[in-house]
C-alpha cells in the first residue's frame, strides 16, 4: 500500500473529507461553488461530528463534476469503470509522446475526479454515484478503492473490519 493510500486508511474521517473536498476546489469553482481550504475543513468536521449534510448547490456542484468526468471518459469510449481497467494502448487516439501523455492525464485526472466526486456525494446524502464506488471498493484501485471503502463504511455503517464487509454494504445499497 502506497503512503498515500496508508494515509486515506488511517486519517480520520473528517480529515480525510477535509482532503477531499479540498482536492476537489477547482472543479466545484467551475460548477459555481466556491470555497477557502478552511471552509472545505469545517465542512467535513460538521459532517463527521455533527451529521450535518452540505448545502444543496455544494452537492449540485459535486453531480456536475462527476458528470463532467464522465464525459470525458465517455468521449474516451469508456466508462468509468472500463477506464479504470483500460490500458493506453486500448484508448489510442494518440501519435506521439506528447499525445500519449496529455490523454494518460485526462484520463486519470476524470478517474480520481469520479472517484473523489462519488465519495463526497454519498457522504452528503447523494447516492447516484454509489455503483461507481462498490466497483471500486471491489477491486484492487490503489487510493481510489481505499477512498471507496472508507466513505461507503461510513456513509453505511458498516464497520470496515466486518465479516463480508462488501455482501454487507451491498445489502446496505440495496436498501
Amino acid at each position: 500500500m502506497s503512503d498515500r493510500a496508508q494515509t486515506f486508511e488511517n486519517a480520520p474521517m473528517a480529515d480525510l473529507l477535509g482532503i477531499l473536498l479540498r482536492q476537489m476546489r477547482r472543479p466545484l469553482t467551475t460548477h459555481g461553488w466556491h470555497m477557502t481550504d478552511t471552509e472545505a475543513v469545517r465542512i467535513a468536521q460538521e459532517r463527521v461530528e455533527n451529521g450535518k449534510l452540505a448545502d444543496a448547490e455544494l452537492v449540485k456542484a459535486i453531480i456536475e463534476a462527476v458528470k463532467e468526468s464522465q464525459d470525458v471518459l465517455t468521449k474516451m469510449g469508456l466508462t468509468f469503470e472500463q477506464s479504470l481497467d483500460a490500458d493506453m494502448n486500448t484508448i489510442g487516439g494518440w501519435t506521439s509522446t506528447a499525445e500519449f501523455l496529455e490523454l494518460a492525464n485526462e484520463k486519470s485526472n476524470a478517474e480520481l475526479r469520479i472517484t473523489v466526486g462519488a465519495a463526497l456525494a454519498l457522504v452528503f446524502g447523494e447516492r447516484q454515484f454509489v455503483a461507481s464506488l462498490l466497483y471500486l471498493a471491489g477491486g484492487d484501485y490503489g487510493d481510489e478503492t481505499v477512498i471507496a471503502r472508507r466513505v461507503l463504511s461510513f456513509a453505511s455503517g458498516v464497520a470496515p473490519d466486518a465479516a463480508n464487509w462488501l455482501a454487507l454494504v451491498r445489502q446496505w445499497v440495496a436498501g
